[in-house]
């Protein structure tokens, strides 16, 4: 037994603090910070991919918890909205594939109207339950976000031409079925129901 001195355990730090304790504090200020910053704005499109209030704040939330555990790997804040932002889509994306028992069915009760729509908020989201998912989501993450059509790739996980198909489709079925036949809902550069 002789000789051999006593090394640290592999975590801690001289003075007894773990230096994890230090990047679980750098992840709680980022995710404060995000959330506070992003919170309402992914809700609102989890809404309206997912039509349902409760169930689109537990999949904003649980998206949150799962950036909390994530920031070690992802480093910056950019990066962390980013997945924040796939995390979100895809959590909606495979809520909607557990429900498929009734394609195009409204699961939640839809969101009340908000003052200056010029489309019902009832019709739209019924429009838009009615779409293929990636329909829904080039179409909600174009027009409601406006995000660029390579944000929307990154986000969904598809090349930035397939954006443009699945917003096309959506459009053109939304046209086929008249939303967008609305006073003031078409605009030079898409729907202003968003």
């Amino acid at each position: 037994m002789g000789g051999s001195a006593v090394r640290p355990l592999s975590g801690w730090r001289h003075g007894g603090r773990r230096s994890s304790d230090r990047a679980a504090a750098g992840a709680d200020r980022v995710v404060a910070v995000l959330y506070r910053a992003h919170y309402l704005s992914l809700a609102r499109i989890a809404v309206l991919l997912v039509s349902d209030p409760a169930a689109a704040e537990d999949i904003v939330q649980a998206a949150f918890v799962s950036l909390h555990r994530a920031w070690r790997y992802l480093g910056d804040e950019e990066r962390a909205l980013a997945y924040l932002r796939r995390a979100v889509v895809r959590a909606t994306r495979s809520r909607d594939a557990a429900s498929a028992d009734w394609p195009g069915r409204l699961r939640g009760a839809p969101p009340a109207s908000w003052p200056g729509d010029s489309i019902p908020r009832t019709l739209l989201v019924a429009a838009l339950q009615a779409l293929p998912a990636r329909q829904r989501e080039a179409l909600v993450l174009r027009y409601y976000a406006e995000w660029p059509d390579a944000q929307i790739a990154a986000v969904m996980g598809i090349s930035g031409r397939a954006v443009m198909r699945h917003t096309a489709r959506g459009m053109s079925t939304l046209r086929a079925c008249g939303v967008l036949d609305w006073p003031g809902a078409s605009g030079v550069h898409g729907p202003r129901w968003m």
